[in-house]
């Protein structure tokens, strides 16, 4: 199921490559990826791909943004936003945000992977949540190998979700530590 789904994000990464990526994330002069619209700045590996994807709650839609980069099957960076509706996020204080989150990850991920650490993070000024789910036995006697690791920010009604699936890789505390909004 993991490979599945490790498979089926990088289809996603290499079909979401084009003009609308160009408009949506530019490299700075500093080389990592920027994205106005997004408002943020992070060092991905290689140039992410760009997809939206129409998302329903009730009668309130919204898009959730997605960028993402591979290193090939088994290394995935992402971050995704979702600017909800103010009714929505405005009843819900930043920590119920970050529990729903984490736990909504989670539950997406339950049929190979566990939630085992997760805590309050404070990054470039930004305040947020860490977490890491890692690989339930059944998954491992499968010989899957790997880990998530995410961070979730908000910014008035937007939420950000930044994440690593795959195997460990150098790149990935960089990618994960860069994540900023542009001032």
């Amino acid at each position: 199921m993991i490979q599945k789904l490790l498979l089926t994000l990088t289809i996603l990464t290499f079909l979401s490559c084009g003009n609308e990526s160009d408009k949506m994330i530019y490299k700075t002069k500093g080389g990592e990826f920027a994205s106005e619209q997004g408002n943020f700045i992070a060092d991905f590996p290689t140039k992410p791909g760009y997809s939206a994807i129409d998302n329903q709650i009730g009668l309130d839609k919204f898009q959730l943004h997605l960028f993402r980069s591979s290193l090939g099957p088994n290394k995935i960076f992402s971050i995704e936003y979702n600017d909800y509706p103010e009714h929505m996020i405005k009843s819900m204080t930043d920590e119920q945000i970050y529990s729903q989150g984490v736990t909504n990850f989670s539950n997406k991920m339950a049929e190979a992977f566990k939630l085992e650490f997760q805590e309050p993070i404070e990054q470039h000024g930004l305040s947020g949540h860490y977490f890491v789910l890692n690989l339930k036995q059944n998954a491992i006697e499968k010989g899957i190998k790997g880990h998530i690791q995410g961070k979730l920010f908000r910014n008035g009604n937007r939420v950000y979700t930044i994440t690593y699936i795959g195997q460990d890789d150098k790149n990935v505390d960089v990618f994960m530590n860069s994540f900023r909004l542009i001032k």
